[in-house]
């Protein structure tokens, strides 16, 4: 049972997630809008693609923005959240890994893959980054908990039956009573 300082400390931690996501949202608005008014897809558009037929990101004009998502990923491994942290094994590689993706894939969305990115893409791709990585990390730690998967397959489940995660006490005393 959690005691009322413990239960403090999850909510402010919970309440920087939230803080995370609402700035990460914003910014991506804000570049979403600064992008619309100078990038206009018409008939006309020319795909920028490389020698081996790959476009944006993976073009030579983007790499300071893969470095910079990646300076944001490496930044993110100084965002302690213990009751997320436990849940993956290799942290030193999982929060860079979930903050550069994290981090390209909001640079993606936001520019439409235009070639080059915008000088302030950079910047984005930094802060998206450094934010998108605890966020991600908070995803999937919530997703591979199997009692979080049972309520959700029994809410979209379309047949009569229920999936029941055994509770780890009940395997305990299961467990302790078939040694006997």
């Amino acid at each position: 049972m959690l005691n009322f300082n413990k239960s403090v400390r999850i909510k402010k931690r919970a309440l920087l997630l939230l803080l995370f996501a609402l700035a990460l949202s914003v910014m991506t608005d804000v570049m979403a809008k600064a992008n619309a008014t100078t990038t206009s897809i018409t008939a006309e558009t020319v795909i920028v693609v490389n020698r081996y037929g790959m476009g944006a990101p993976f073009l030579v004009t983007w790499i300071p923005v893969w470095l910079f998502a990646l300076a944001g990923g490496i930044g993110a491994i100084f965002i302690k959240i213990p009751e997320i942290d436990k849940h993956f094994r290799f942290l030193m590689f999982a929060k860079p890994f979930l903050g550069v993706f994290g981090g390209i894939s909001l640079c993606v969305l936001v520019s439409d893959g235009s070639d080059p990115p915008q000088v302030a893409m950079t910047a984005y791709a930094f802060l998206a980054s450094l934010l998108s990585a605890p966020l991600l990390q908070a995803l999937l730690a919530v997703t591979s908990i199997p009692r979080n998967q049972a309520s959700l397959f029994n809410a979209i489940n379309p047949f009569k039956f229920k999936v029941v995660v055994a509770d780890s006490k009940e395997k305990e005393h299961h467990n302790a009573h078939n040694n006997d």
